[in-house]
């Protein structure tokens, strides 16, 4: 039986400029994407998912913003796989009123997320982010187990975080809990327990 994996986008634009990018739109879907080294990070990556058995069988999920999908292509690319699925469900989280702010914002939102309390300026609820990320885990989970293949799920700092807290069995509110994932970081699922 396969296994599911979860790769952080390699470096973006965004991360570059330190700042927040999450309304899907043009910057998101196309313009905010991998620099240089960005793509890098995933061919990078790519050869040491080679290492931990990964390869051509392997089915890759991402977000269609520009910077997961252009890692999920780079990290295809890498393994021999067939290019990659796109979910919308593992889309950035929304950050609301703080689109196109400092990338310093994440700190309160993170610090309302632990205390549970309702996020400020639009920010997309851990609720609901869960639950989209839930669909799209148990969607990956039913493709490893029919198939055999591994599955990685390209996606987002945030996303991937609520999805590893989920894996963990932890509440998903306690995501910042989980180790960090740096850029073009793979992790199998549940190995954070």
């Amino acid at each position: 039986m396969g296994c599911v994996w979860v790769l952080r986008h390699g470096e973006s634009t965004a991360n570059v400029e330190g700042v927040i990018v999450s309304a899907p739109g043009p910057r998101a879907l196309v313009e905010v994407g991998l620099t240089p080294r960005g793509r890098e990070q995933a061919r990078e990556a790519a050869r040491a998912a080679l290492e931990q058995g990964l390869g051509p069988g392997t089915v890759l999920i991402a977000s269609d913003f520009a910077r997961a999908r252009e890692t999920a292509e780079e990290f295809a690319t890498g393994l021999g796989a067939e290019p990659p699925r796109i979910d919308q469900r593992l889309r950035e989280r929304g950050f609301g009123a703080l689109e196109e702010g400092p990338a310093s914002a994440y700190d309160g939102v993170w610090a309302r997320d632990r205390a549970r309390e309702q996020p400020a300026d639009g920010v997309e609820p851990v609720g609901a982010v869960a639950a989209r990320v839930r669909e799209a885990l148990l969607a990956a989970d039913g493709l490893a187990r029919e198939s055999g293949a591994d599955v990685v799920l390209v996606a987002h700092g945030d996303v991937l975080q609520i999805a590893l807290a989920l894996g963990a069995g932890m509440d998903p509110h306690d995501h910042r809990e989980v180790p960090h994932l740096g850029n073009a970081e793979l992790r199998v699922l549940g190995s954070e327990r």
